[in-house]
């Protein structure tokens, strides 16, 4: 039942200018219908005041006009008299009774003779009553007919007392009923006037109250439906015009605002995701650069290990040789020969060194980050014409080793991208503590280059290399800042948080 209900009334619920327009016509209908039936029922009371009034002022003059007749007992006259008002057609009944109810005149003798019966429940509207209480006019049903009927009582005056006995002082009643049937037919007449007048207001005010509400709210909530129908389909650049200051003008400016803000904001996302996927393109050719350096690193290792410490231990091996066949038949031949040993030794030895340092500086480990970059500096730049120049503020303690391995091996790529790259004929690196943070600038004076065109593959290694530098950085939370232009040198401003400097 609760189904079948609720599709019968899906139309209008699914319809916003049907409940308008029931939101009008149902209170309207409400109100009107009230109004109609107040006025109706006042109207009604009207008419039966002004019946009442006819009434009285008709048994007034009928009395009158009886009163003369019956005085002088012209009782012929009193018979033309009602015989007149009855052919009239304005009174259904003209009755004169005596003091004991029985009909003593009519219009034509009607009903002459006749009792009236106080039970009959057309008297006993008023019988039933005590007398003082009993109206001049009442409204009855008889024989299936509305009348209006009005009782004037016959006084008894002096000039009666000839034929009456002075103590009656009611010697007669005039009844008279006055059909209510074209009361009625005007009453109902006119309610139909009032109807059509108020079903008339009705249609044209839900006519004035929908093309109204069309232009002020529906057609502006149907643009709103829509644009929230398109936003929810991914279209955000809807826009709602809100040039009214009311509450469907802000909610539309609220919406333009709301989506203002997530198409920013989904913008900024897709950038976020393209940067992020980039970041992850590069890591993971970066990882493949590291990689394939690393496994450069080691050819390098192993041919100059089999190239240098290979033929110089070859060397030695041939002069161990030919110092024991000279030690016991020339001892000048043996000494020369023995300080050549002690040359190709020393040569050996320094040709270590060179490697050990180019693997891991021993100086990082002992004496710190500063003492190992400026011993690289020099012995890296050495030759190049680079002045290096390194400035220290505040770094009093050493750091997380693991810190300084990171921004020595960043300084090593810097350095490398000068001497390789810049065409710089100065390069500093200062390092600082303040603020709550390690900063570090690093910058030369070389030709520059353009940042935007700056790729990452093997006929342009600036750019692993920088690249390089951004990873190490990340991975301590820090900031990397890389500002240059053609013409204009380098600038890259590092920045570390103190906390993750010292290992928090």
């Amino acid at each position: 039942m609760d189904s079948k209900q609720g599709s019968r009334f899906r139309p209008i619920r699914a319809n916003l200018r049907a409940k308008i327009t029931l939101g009008v016509v149902v209170p309207l209908t409400l109100i009107l219908g009230v109004f109609t039936f107040i006025e109706a029922s006042r109207h009604r009371e009207i008419e039966i005041y002004n019946l009442t009034i006819l009434a009285s002022q008709s048994g007034k003059v009928i009395e009158s006009s009886l009163r003369n007749a019956m005085l002088e007992s012209n009782f012929s006259e009193v018979q033309r008299i009602l015989d007149s008002i009855g052919d009239a057609g304005e009174f259904r009944i003209v009755y004169l009774l005596d003091s004991n109810g029985k009909i003593i005149f009519s219009p034509h003798g009607q009903d002459v003779g006749n009792r009236l019966d106080n039970n009959h429940p057309t008297c006993q509207a008023c019988h039933k009553l005590p007398p003082k209480a009993r109206p001049s006019s009442v409204l009855v049903t008889d024989d299936d007919q509305r009348v209006f009927r009005s009782m004037y009582p016959i006084r008894n005056t002096p000039e009666c007392m000839t034929c009456h006995a002075p103590e009656e002082p009611i010697i007669g009643l005039l009844l008279t009923d006055i059909p209510f049937t074209k009361v009625e037919s005007a009453l109902a007449a006119d309610l139909r006037e009032n109807l059509l007048w108020w079903f008339g207001t009705i249609f044209v005010t839900i006519i004035v109250v929908n093309l109204a509400m069309s232009n002020i709210v529906i057609n502006r909530l149907e643009k709103l439906a829509q644009a929230l129908v398109g936003f929810g389909q991914d279209h955000l650049s809807l826009r709602l015009p809100a040039d009214d200051p009311d509450e469907i003008g802000q909610l539309s400016e609220a919406f333009n605002s709301m989506s203002q803000r997530i198409e920013e904001e989904a913008a900024e996302n897709r950038a976020l995701s393209d940067h992020l996927y980039q970041q992850s393109q590069q890591r993971g050719q970066l990882l493949k650069h590291l990689i394939t350096a690393q496994e450069d690193e080691r050819k390098r290792v192993a041919r100059e290990l089999h190239d240098d410490l290979g033929q110089a231990l070859g060397a030695l091996a041939l002069q161990t040789e030919a110092l024991e066949q000279l030690i016991d038949q020339d001892t000048e031949g043996a000494v020369h020969q023995l300080n050549i040993t002690q040359d190709l030794i020393t040569d050996t030895s320094d040709r270590m060194y060179e490697l050990i340092l180019a693997l891991r500086p021993s100086t990082l480990d002992d004496l710190g980050l500063i003492s190992a970059l400026q011993s690289h500096a020099e012995r890296y730049l050495e030759g190049s014409g680079i002045v290096f120049e390194l400035n220290t503020d505040g770094l009093t303690d050493r750091l997380e080793p693991e810190m300084e391995t990171t921004l020595y091996r960043i300084y090593q790529e810097a350095l490398n991208n000068v001497r390789r790259h810049s065409g710089a004929k100065k390069v500093s690196i200062t390092i600082s503590m303040h603020d709550g943070f390690l900063e570090s600038v690093i910058q030369d004076d070389g030709r520059g280059f353009d940042l935007n065109k700056l790729d990452t593959n093997r006929e342009n290694p600036r750019g692993w290399g920088l690249l390089g530098i951004k990873e190490r950085v990340s991975q301590w939370g820090g900031q990397v800042e890389i500002a240059t232009q053609p013409g204009n040198g380098t600038l890259i401003r590092l920045r570390f948080p103190i906390d993750e400097v010292n290992g928090g």
